[in-house]
């Protein structure tokens, strides 16, 4: 059974309008029965016709509802993770998901978040993604990924207990950095970075995390006791508080890195004043024990980064430092099988769904894949090169000139829009199993979720899943479908089972 099948049975169409079970499982839900018919997972008309016309008008894969989040989801056991107060834990219906819901009051300062946070598209495996916003009259109901690892700072409550070993902490501080690239990328910046603002994905040894405060983005929160340390000195002067840059963030990894490595902050104080105070002087101390169980490389590039504005360096040359090579690296020497074992052309209808697929059926082995894409990418700029694969792979082969056109052959299939580079989501695609992923379940689940209330695949529903416009999908339609104004189940299934 492929990484991606499921095990468990779907709902009847009954059970699905009211939903009575709750697993305790993160598996999809399915049935096996060919004659099943498919109703759309669509929200009751009476309820919500479409999201509302805002998010209509911008392609943002953010769905909005005016609705209760209990038509598609469950509450469920809350477990071992410290959710915030704001948080409940919750599973799909439909796809036996579990995700986090966090509600916040309708309020000034939420409107401008909410408002924000739909004119931005964060897709990137380093930031939680938010799947779906449900309004009631009291509150707005983000529906987010799951972190079962929970914030960094719950490991640092004691702070005489280091959690963490140096290779370990070299690996979480540059995947915050990740982040923080991203970030750059699309113009946004955080200004109270800290280890309440990441969370582990999950328990597991590959201490994997995700920038988990995204509110913070759009809407700054006041200054107080326990972000008042992530502050840089130039931030600490009243005119120059509110200002809010790519260095400062910059500032945040270093105050992190020194606090996962002592157990407690570079700068302390019992109130905000004494603590900028210390933080004007810049008086961290570095001649303490617990720098004298880390590398002089990692003290080194705290003392890089904990300086005035203009002596900081910048994101680029922070993860170019030496120090990062010692971090975890899960190369896996299978990649270039996998990628060699895709023989069919995929259409950009094909990747699209994909995608859709691998976010919401797998998204454990994304986080996965992508810890490999980035032991791939040399430059760390979003994109593989030949040159980049062929770095890692030309000994594997006779000759330079037989590397050359095996990866030929690899781009041929896995870069889709012929870009002459593969980004993310072509790896991701070219990457994962499809046999395990294209499944006659998995294929009924995802039909499921994007089909209109008449059981047909449409472009206006598909706009509201996909980041693409109407236009665009039409022209995907007709270069995929004999009919494409008449798209069912059967049609869906046949294209998408080309790929194998």
């Amino acid at each position: 059974m492929g990484p991606c099948q499921s095990q468990s049975k779907l709902k009847s169409r009954k059970d699905l309008q009211q939903p009575t079970l709750i697993r305790k499982t993160d598996q999809v839900l399915t049935n096996n029965n060919p004659s099943l018919i498919l109703p759309s997972f669509s929200p009751n008309q009476e309820l919500n016709s479409e999201p509302y016309d805002d998010t209509k008008k911008n392609l943002s894969q953010l769905k909005v509802y005016r609705s209760s989040y209990n038509q598609f989801y469950s509450e469920i056991t809350q477990g071992n993770m410290k959710l915030q107060l704001n948080q409940k834990l919750v599973q799909h219906n439909l796809t036996g998901k579990i995700r986090v819901v966090e509600q916040y009051e309708r309020n000034q300062q939420n409107e401008e978040f909410i408002s924000q946070l739909k004119l931005y598209y964060l897709d990137n495996p380093r930031i939680i993604s938010v799947y779906e916003l449900f309004i009631d009259e009291q509150s707005f109901n983000l529906i987010v990924d799951y972190c079962s690892g929970g914030q960094l700072s719950n490991y640092y409550i004691d702070k005489s207990i280091i959690p963490f070993n140096e290779v370990e902490i070299a690996s979480i501080i540059y995947q915050a950095a990740e982040s923080l690239r991203y970030l750059e990328q699309i113009g946004l910046t955080h200004g109270f970075l800290n280890l309440n603002s990441f969370s582990r994905v999950d328990m597991s040894h590959n201490f994997q995390i995700k920038l988990s405060d995204i509110r913070s983005l759009f809407v700054k929160p006041n200054l107080n006791k326990q972000n008042v340390f992530s502050l840089p000195p130039e931030a600490c002067i009243t005119k120059d508080q509110n200002i809010f840059n790519h260095s400062r963030d910059i500032w945040s990894l270093g105050v992190m890195s020194y606090q996962m490595i002592c157990g407690y902050p570079p700068f302390e104080g019992n109130t905000i004043e004494s603590v900028k105070s210390q933080i004007k002087k810049m008086a961290a101390q570095y001649n303490n024990f617990q720098f004298d169980r880390v590398s002089k490389l990692c003290r080194q590039l705290i003392q890089r980064v904990l300086v005035p504005n203009k002596q900081r360096i910048s994101l680029q040359d922070f993860m170019n430092d030496q120090w990062f090579k010692i971090r975890i690296k899960q190369n896996d020497q299978n990649i270039l099988n996998k990628l060699q074992q895709n023989k069919v052309k995929i259409s950009e209808l094909q990747q699209l769904f994909l995608i859709f697929m691998i976010k919401n059926i797998c998204s454990t082995d994304q986080q996965q894949l992508y810890n490999e894409f980035v032991n791939l990418d040399e430059n760390q700029d979003g994109q593989l090169t030949k040159d980049e694969i062929l770095k890692v792979y030309s000994n594997r082969f006779d000759s330079k000139i037989d590397a050359k056109l095996f990866i030929e052959n690899i781009f041929k299939i896995a870069d889709v829009d012929k870009s002459g580079t593969i980004d993310f989501g072509e790896f991701l695609v070219a990457i994962t199993d499809k046999s395990g992923l294209l499944t006659e379940e998995n294929l009924k689940t995802t039909f499921k979720m994007v089909a209109s209330s008449n059981g047909k695949l449409t472009t206006q529903k598909l706009k509201f899943h996909f980041s693409t416009s109407i236009l665009k999908l039409d022209k995907m339609f007709l270069e995929n479908f004999t009919n494409p104004q008449n798209v069912g189940y059967s049609d869906f299934e046949t294209m998408m089972k080309q790929l194998l």
